[in-house]
């Protein structure tokens, strides 16, 4: 369930971009023009401060599970990515002779 929720996010993110990109060639739409505007400073404040709000709550636990799962497991795939490399290098020429 989990999956599909983050998935629609992301999902979500992808399609409000192209909808700006759209925007901005059919109707020449400037998002930073907007921001600008009174409407759209508010509009920004607003969302910076729910964006603090959220984070407020899940800076701890996001801050935990990168630090003690996921860099970890990245920086241990990237040490074992490298390895095949050298070892590939390492064996190309072997390949070769068979």
């Amino acid at each position: 369930m989990k999956g599909n929720t983050q998935k629609g996010i992301i999902g979500l993110i992808v399609l409000i971009i192209i909808a700006l990109i759209l925007a901005k060639y059919f109707w020449n739409f400037n998002v930073f023009t907007a921001a600008a505007s009174p409407q759209g400073t508010a509009t920004v404040s607003y969302t910076q401060q729910v964006l603090s709000t959220v984070w407020s709550y899940i800076a701890t636990p996001a801050t935990f599970v990168w630090n003690q799962i996921i860099w970890p497991v990245l920086s241990l795939a990237w040490q074992s990515f490298q390895a095949l490399l050298v070892w590939g290098k390492q064996n190309a020429s072997t390949l070769g002779s068979h």
